[in-house]
């Protein structure tokens, strides 16, 4: 088995993405070895051999899986093992994993429940990922803001766009739910309603915070002919991490560097720790 030095070593992160402060008047920029400081904040070294320990994590990703996903998707897929491994080491192998996709519908692919052993976990996990497909999306809002719902009040499929139940319960000292996505979120009727539907998603923010459980964000900048953030989707997306002290992260255009990014927020415990 490897070093612990050494395993450290392969997470360290290699392309461009930027992750944002909680708040938008405090933001943060990596740009692979990041050496200099930044006028809106303090810049973090993204070669650090750092890696917290996180007492025992519950790890829910929430990803969209329209077309417009699929760089984000393969990113992840060929660092199923590197993402599996930093969980194990953060964790120390006391861990459990839940994965939900969404387009206009939620799909529970893995429960947040127990495995027999970490070696068990950790293939079902790689599994679930290596499993993934982008496909469908016509470039509207998608469910993101249900698959919150789901993942954190544990709804079954009864009465709702959903395929499969998520039962949880949330129950570890690290408690870190991720959502992956490029749009807005517009329920099940893929319409986005500004005073409606970004209420309704900082209010399962909210609850997310009453049980302890921080949402970070992963913002895939997928639209616009200038390959740059849309900053209307961007401030809708920053509003959970804000509420739940979670980490919001710009990928580069297209999901280029969404699985150095996921890695970023297990080396921390999923805990903005500027927040």
């Amino acid at each position: 088995m490897p070093s612990s030095s050494a395993r450290r070593s392969r997470f360290g992160v290699r392309t461009l993405f930027r992750i944002a402060c909680a708040t938008p008047l405090l933001a943060l920029s990596l740009f692979g070895a990041a050496a200099s400081a930044s006028a809106h904040g303090r810049v973090i070294n993204a070669q650090s051999d750092e890696v917290a320990l996180c007492g025992s994590v519950d790890l829910v990703l929430a990803l969209d899986t329209t077309y417009s996903l699929a760089k984000a998707i393969r990113e992840l897929k060929r660092q199923a093992v590197e993402i599996t491994d930093l969980l194990e080491e953060v964790s120390q192998g006391q861990f459990r994993v839940g994965l939900l996709t969404f387009d206009d519908t939620v799909r529970v692919v893995e429960d947040l429940g127990d495995a027999p052993d970490p070696s068990t976990k950790a293939n079902r996990v790689r599994s679930a990922i290596r499993g993934l497909r982008a496909e469908g999306g016509q470039g509207g809002p998608e469910a993101s803001d249900e698959a919150l719902n789901t993942a954190i009040n544990s709804l079954d499929q009864s009465g709702r766009s959903q395929i499969g139940d998520f039962r949880g319960p949330w129950t570890g000292h690290s408690r870190i739910l991720v959502l992956i996505t490029d749009n807005v979120p517009g329920g099940f009727d893929d319409t986005f309603a500004p005073g409606i539907d970004d209420r309704r998603f900082m209010r399962y923010a909210a609850e997310a915070a009453a049980r302890g459980i921080r949402i970070s964000t992963i913002y895939i900048p997928t639209s616009g002919l200038l390959l740059e953030p849309d900053e209307a989707i961007a401030g809708v997306l920053r509003g959970p991490p804000s509420v739940t002290s979670g980490l919001f992260v710009v990928t580069e255009w297209g999901g280029a560097g969404t699985a150095e990014a996921l890695i970023t927020i297990l080396r921390s415990c999923g805990v903005n720790q500027l927040s």
